[in-house]
């Protein structure tokens, strides 16, 4: 398969790596509006050819799909545009700077006939994946509770110095990887409660959230932010728990999984793999990214949907835009 590849910045690195990394693609093309960075993804990842303008890429080359690494308010665009040129399509999260603005997309794909993904890469890391499978196997019978927490006072700004300005920054940057996982591990979701902080005086969104979801079976609490002082900062890491009816599992720090079942306590070790692709935000993220990438390949392959496809994408989202609403004026929001 051969993909053409938009936007060479800071976490395209990855996409590139992990492309490199399976054998079934050819990296044809890389793309960015900044020449320089195209060139320099071209010689590092042995692409075939550097561009800087999409559209020029698009009608040059012989693509079966494209992956689309750039800020959310160019998405839109640029998947309307590749839709438009009958190729697949991956897309980096966050999907859209609006609902309208999303749903345009998908409904432009479908009409299409093309697919899209919205990269959404957290529910493939290997501790992750690993607590579905004990779900699924009824381990802990029928979860009624998840506590979900991302805390972190990693520099997100060093290297994506937009987020700063970005009036709106945690749920937005953060919680859409969140809110994919209460939706992956309990189901959807049909209210919430949000409130949100601005702690850091430097940015302008908030960096501090934290939300109530109602489940058809259960609740969730996700919270999230970008300034916690911890003593061992678990950047990337996602520290879980989940409450079933026979028992309960919980994700620790150094990938270290705790499973309890009928009171008995069986506990996992399932670090990430190592690819040694050159990733800057450690194996966790490089497992996940070369794990949604081959999940794309097997889905256009098949020809079956992928797990986080545009249309499923949609009710992530929801969740995002609704947090906001509920947070700004102190609602609770129906989905």
């Amino acid at each position: 398969m051969k993909v053409g590849v938009i936007g060479c910045g800071f976490f395209a690195q990855n996409h590139l790596a992990a492309w490199q990394a399976i054998k079934e693609v050819n990296l044809v093309a890389v793309c960015d509006q900044q020449r320089q960075l195209a060139e320099a993804a071209k010689t590092r990842f042995r692409a075939h050819q550097a561009y800087n303008e999409a559209e020029e890429m698009l009608a040059n080359e012989d693509l079966d799909f494209v992956d689309i690494i750039t800020t959310p308010a160019s998405h839109r665009s640029l998947v309307e545009l590749t839709a438009r040129y009958g190729k697949h399509v991956i897309c980096q999260k966050p999907l859209a700077p609006t609902m309208k603005d999303a749903k345009a997309m998908v409904d432009t794909c479908k009409l299409a006939g093309v697919t899209l993904m919205v990269h959404e890469n957290f529910r493939w890391q290997g501790i992750i994946q690993k607590a579905k499978q004990m779900i699924n196997s009824g381990k802990i019978g029928d979860p009624f509770l998840a506590q979900i927490s991302f805390r972190t006072g990693y520099n997100v700004y060093s290297n994506q110095p937009y987020l700063a300005a970005d009036e709106r920054l945690v749920l937005y940057d953060m919680g859409t990887h969140i809110f994919d996982l209460v939706r992956f591990y309990m189901g959807e979701v049909s209210s919430l409660y949000a409130q949100t902080h601005q702690v850091n005086p430097d940015i302008q969104g908030e960096d501090a959230a934290t939300v109530l979801l109602r489940h058809m079976e259960g609740t969730s609490v996700a919270a999230m932010n970008y300034v916690s002082e911890v003593e061992h900062d678990e950047f990337i890491q996602i520290p879980l728990r989940i409450e079933g009816s026979r028992g309960s599992l919980e994700i620790r720090r150094d990938y270290q999984l705790n499973v309890v079942s009928n009171k008995q306590l069986t506990s996992y070790h399932v670090p990430p793999t190592n690819y040694s692709l050159g990733s800057s935000l450690g194996g966790a993220i490089m497992e996940s990214v070369v794990n949604i990438q081959r999940h794309w390949v097997e889905c256009l392959n098949t020809n079956s949907e992928p797990h986080t496809s545009g249309a499923d994408n949609l009710k992530t989202l929801e969740l995002v835009f609704g947090s906001y609403e509920s947070a700004e004026k102190n609602i609770v929001y129906h989905i």
